[in-house]
């Protein structure tokens, strides 16, 4: 035991390490290697075989009451003081007169820009992190090294690109009135009674056999004047280095 204490206190004797500081020269002549492949996946009202998820007890189910599936799978846009007032007809009430002022006395339905059925999927393979050097000159043409993050793609490694887009666009208009008071804020029904329901946005009609019965394709599908589907794989060579700037860099 004493022998074995002896060696023991003896081998760690001459361990010795020394802390050094390294110049440009030797921090380059340095290697190691540190970074991560990420693959990242994102998928929008999807089923796993990258269809629209409509169907019963899907994210988009289309037999939900209220428009709580369909509507509520919807991208609506308020263009600036975009309004619709009424007019009679008949005895109908025609609401499709342009207002872009619309006031408490005289209030107008507000229109929405709607992108209805929205959905994708984009997988990235690969996605490279790395820590790296940045070699580069500065104003007095002395080389420098900067400590940077490295974003690399793989072309042999596409994004996939799966159904992104959306099924319908269409101009809606809310079933209630608003107007713009005098702070230019937009008033929803009333300041006292702001509405539950009836936006635009949500509204989820779809074509049926009424009004559409010469276009057995249109059946089913949600109103609407255009649609937009993607497909394809996205090969992308190359890489994006990060760094902190500072006036030793020349573009700093």
């Amino acid at each position: 035991m004493k022998k074995m204490m002896i060696l023991l206190l003896f081998s760690t004797s001459i361990v010795h390490a020394e802390l050094k500081t390294l110049d440009s020269q030797a921090l380059r002549e340095v290697e190691g290697q540190a970074g991560a492949d990420l693959s990242l996946k994102f998928s929008l009202n999807h089923t796993s075989t990258y269809q629209f998820d409509d169907g019963v007890g899907g994210v988009c189910d289309k037999t939900a009451n209220n428009n709580t599936g369909l509507g509520y799978c919807h991208l609506g846009l308020s263009v600036n003081k975009r309004f619709v007032s009424s007019r009679v007809q008949g005895a109908n009430t025609l609401w499709d007169v342009p207002e872009s002022d619309p006031t408490l006395a005289n209030p107008a339905r507000k229109l929405w820009l709607v992108f209805k059925g929205i959905q994708g999927t984009v997988d990235i393979q690969k996605l490279g992190l790395d820590g790296v050097d940045l070699v580069y000159q500065n104003d007095g043409g002395i080389d420098q090294i900067k400590p940077s993050m490295q974003l690399s793609l793989d072309a042999s490694m596409p994004i996939l690109i799966r159904n992104f887009g959306f099924n319908a666009l269409a101009i809606e208009q809310d079933d209630f009135t608003s107007y713009i008071d005098s702070n230019g804020k937009v008033v929803e029904g009333s300041a006292s009674t702001p509405p539950t329901s009836g936006y635009g946005y949500l509204k989820a009609t779809t074509y049926n056999a009424t009004n559409a019965a010469t276009s057995l394709y249109d059946q089913g599908k949600e109103t609407g004047f255009v649609g937009m589907r993607m497909n394809g794989n996205l090969a992308i060579q190359g890489k994006i280095m990060m760094f902190g700037c500072d006036s030793s860099h020349p573009r700093c």
